[in-house]
């Protein structure tokens, strides 16, 4: 067998090989949808739209303010 078609079929083996265990892979960590590392989903108001004086929908934004303490200083590496 020639030198040359050996390293190609051995490429081929690599890569074959190198598919297959990435499917495998693949296959035994789909991801599950009740995993515990999920966070919560928080309910939250959704704003609702109101009709404004043209006739267009407007939304009032949903930004609120919170009870922590303002940030006052940052640092910049």
């Amino acid at each position: 067998m020639p030198r040359e078609l050996a390293i190609r079929l051995g490429a081929a083996a690599i890569t074959l090989l190198s598919f297959g265990g990435a499917v495998g892979f693949i296959a035994g960590n789909v991801k599950n949808p009740a995993a515990p590392l999920q966070p919560p989903v928080l309910q939250r108001a959704v704003p609702t739209p109101s009709p404004g004086p043209t006739g267009r929908l407007g939304v009032a934004p949903a930004v609120r303010a919170t009870e922590l303490p303002a940030i006052t200083l940052t640092h910049i590496s």
